[in-house]
């Protein structure tokens, strides 16, 4: 971590500065809800994550880094916004990368420029990394960045998007138990049972 970054725990605990405005943030969650009870696939789930975090904090590109298949690596799958193209299906390296650090630390990630040589196509703004933690694994990273030349996120912008991203995070897990396959029973174990019962007893 270098002098232009520092951890978004800094801001203290997650809760809801006061007089802030929660109706974007509730109303993104609520939208995350009732596409996950009507089955929505992850890809498309894990895109409108990052659509409403783009619309939360009001900024020009939003994406999300998830595990690769090296597991040494995270790749930036979903891109959302104004130079989108620049950044999807890159893939950095866990240890040596700003996504990478959010990712294994668990910890939010702010800097006020993008100074990492991974994300080297991106505009020098501003930087928010937040981890998909479920509190009992990280899904991916959401990293949400700012117009180049503008201050780094407030503190309520901050909280906003950490409460967001957690509840993204455990509505991303449930989507993906739901579609987890479930084990059927054997179907000869069954005809096994049927097969052998008592024999009736002579009179």
């Amino acid at each position: 971590m270098n002098g232009n970054e520092s951890s978004a725990t800094g801001w203290g605990p997650p809760s809801v500065t006061r007089g802030a405005d929660n109706s974007p943030r509730v109303a993104a969650s609520f939208d995350l809800m009732a596409a996950v009870l009507d089955g929505i696939t992850l890809p498309d789930l894990l895109t409108r994550v990052a659509e409403q975090a783009r619309a939360i904090a009001g900024v020009p590109l939003t994406f999300i880094a998830l595990p690769a298949e090296d597991t040494a690596t995270l790749r930036i799958d979903i891109a959302v916004g104004i130079g989108s193209d620049r950044v999807r299906g890159l893939t950095v390296r866990r240890g040596r990368s700003m996504l990478g650090r959010a990712f294994n630390s668990r910890r939010a990630l702010s800097a006020r420029i993008v100074a990492d040589q991974t994300l080297s196509t991106l505009p020098a703004g501003p930087i928010l990394i937040l981890p998909l933690d479920t509190g009992e694994a990280t899904r991916g990273v959401l990293a949400v960045l700012g117009r180049p030349g503008t201050e780094p996120f407030s503190p309520s912008v901050a909280r906003q998007l950490l409460l967001f991203a957690d509840t993204s995070a455990r509505l991303v897990q449930l989507a993906a138990d739901q579609r987890a396959p479930t084990r059927r029973p054997d179907p000869a174990g069954e005809r096994i049972v049927t097969l052998h019962r008592p024999l009736p007893r002579q009179m």
